[in-house]
């Protein structure tokens, strides 16, 4: 299987996505990695025998446009991405505001700064 990761600005997420639908690709997966500042987002798309990868830095105080208006089941991984690592994804098709799961923290896989971590143990 052929893999390729592309790395694109954020901005560019909706209109690259928009070429992956148009070629006859399917999207397979959404996927976050806490970073310093902000989260790297993944989104992946296959096609034949083809993973193409979408790959992107969101800065925690930035607005991530969804891509459930294309891609109408997005709204699953983006709902986990939003409440589990605090990314802020706008605009999706089925937003559950924060009750998608039940944790015991808010955002318990972003990057918290070491003391907040401490007092939140």
């Amino acid at each position: 299987m052929e893999q390729n990761i592309v790395e694109i600005d954020k901005i560019d997420l909706l209109n690259k996505t928009i070429d992956m639908k148009n070629e006859g690709h399917r999207l397979v997966q959404v996927c976050a990695v806490a970073e310093p500042g902000g989260s790297v987002l993944l989104y992946s798309f296959i096609k034949d025998n083809s993973l193409a990868t979408l790959k992107f830095f969101s800065g925690s105080d930035e607005a991530v446009e969804s891509i459930s208006c294309l891609y109408s089941y997005a709204f699953l991984y983006e709902n986990e991405i939003k409440e589990l690592f605090g990314v802020n994804i706008i605009n999706m098709n089925l937003d559950f505001n924060g009750n998608f799961y039940e944790t015991s923290i808010k955002r318990p896989f972003a990057m918290q700064p070491a003391e907040s971590v401490e007092a939140d143990g």
